[in-house]
């Protein structure tokens, strides 16, 4: 592992909550029962950090972040960052239709599917983000202008890869007068049923400008009445709603059954002391009207990443330390497992991750690998597993 990969895991860790809660770090959770089958394994990314599955299924979205080529610095180069879009055949193959679908973006991390109608926007819309902190250029010199820092979800034509909107959550914006400062590291997005859009904000990066923005790390609650209006620039009728925490949220995603909202957290070292240790959640509409953060369900899992889920509630998250992929089934929510695989590989910096069902009731898991081989672009890893349709019951 390379100097810049273990910088990494270092910047992006998580590190510590009470001790009564606290679970093994991923490396030594319990295997969960059921194996994956890994189908394919693809290099030919910059970066990858975020996938997700079209609504039609076909077609698979990932996110190139495409970090400073730097040993010395940790930085999103600004406005390099892309998305691809591949193919998704029926055994999990991959066909790359462009690898470059969107560019011109500044560190693109998760996204989301739109599965509702709104005025501006049709179900089946891309929504992805740009303008993450911290920011630099492609050789690694920092960007310290917080006139540059312009952090913003965008809506994208699934289809043509167009902008069709975007949504500031800038210095200026609604969501700083908020939350007392701007989105800073826009790093998961996720929908409910309802077309209400969450979005975890890692908050690291807001010291890196002069002067520095206040950090605001959280999740944030956007009412699907309110998209059309923020995309306009114009005051939405529901405010957005946000629950702060302290420790860095990363991964988030609505799970299907109980329509809670989950996320994880991965905090810098450097930051201060995390009291969780790594740890997840899962908020209710009630958090969100009184904006507080409820005690997790579990802790001690070290530096969490992704969150996704399976039509039946099965939750996978990814620890890109031990790099290892976390699974709870909801008959247990607070027992996290980790995820076996035949035949069995190391994945270095798992993200993002995202499932697409298949018609007897398997699953194709798609992970991205952030930091999978090097330094250099466009050699990156993305790693394809299949999960039998006994996934769920064990």
């Amino acid at each position: 592992m390379n100097r810049r990969v273990i910088q990494f895991f270092l910047v992006l860790g998580v590190v510590c909550l009470m001790a009564s809660l606290s679970f093994a770090a991923g490396k030594d959770l319990p295997v969960y029962p059921v194996k994956g089958k890994v189908v394919a394994r693809l290099s030919i990314f910059d970066n990858p950090e975020g996938a997700i599955v079209s609504m039609c299924g076909n077609y698979l979205f990932v996110s190139n972040s495409c970090l400073s080529k730097t040993t010395k610095d940790f930085f999103w180069a600004e406005g390099r960052g892309s998305i691809s879009k591949l193919e998704i055949g029926p055994y999990g193959e991959l066909k790359m239709i462009n690898r470059q679908f969107v560019k011109g973006l500044t560190g693109p991390l998760g996204m989301a599917i739109l599965n509702v109608n709104t005025n501006k926007f049709p179900a089946g819309t891309l929504f992805a983000m740009s303008g993450s902190a911290p920011m630099g250029t492609i050789d690694g010199k920092a960007i310290t202008d917080p006139k540059r820092h312009k952090p913003k979800i965008i809506a994208i034509n699934p289809a043509s890869g167009d902008i069709l909107g975007e949504i500031s959550m800038g210095p200026n914006s609604v969501f700083a007068k908020i939350s007392g400062g701007p989105a800073d590291l826009l790093n998961a997005l996720a929908f409910d049923m309802k077309g209400n859009l969450y979005m975890a904000d890692t908050g690291w990066g807001h010291d890196t400008y002069k002067p520095a923005f206040k950090y605001a790390g959280g999740v944030w609650k956007i009412p699907v009445e309110s998209i059309d209006a923020l995309a306009e620039g114009k005051t939405p009728p529901k405010m957005p709603q946000f629950v702060p925490c302290p420790s860095w949220p990363d991964g988030v995603e609505v799970d299907p059954i109980t329509q809670k909202v989950w996320f994880n957290t991965v905090m810098p070292p450097d930051a201060g002391p995390d009291p969780y240790k790594g740890a997840y959640w899962a908020l209710t509409d009630a958090d969100f009207d009184s904006g507080k953060l409820p005690a997790p369900l579990a802790t001690g899992l070290g530096r969490l990443d992704g969150c996704a889920f399976t039509l039946k509630g099965t939750n996978l998250q990814t620890e890109i330390i031990d790099n290892v992929i976390v699974v709870v089934n909801p008959s247990d929510p607070g027992k996290p497992y980790k995820l076996a695989t035949d035949p069995e590989i190391v994945l270095e910096g798992p993200a993002d991750l995202n499932l697409k069902t298949l018609g007897d009731g398997s699953y194709l898991l798609f992970v991205p690998e952030l930091m999978a081989l090097n330094e250099t672009q466009w050699d990156e890893r993305l790693t394809v597993i299949w999960l039998p349709a006994n996934f769920d019951t064990p």
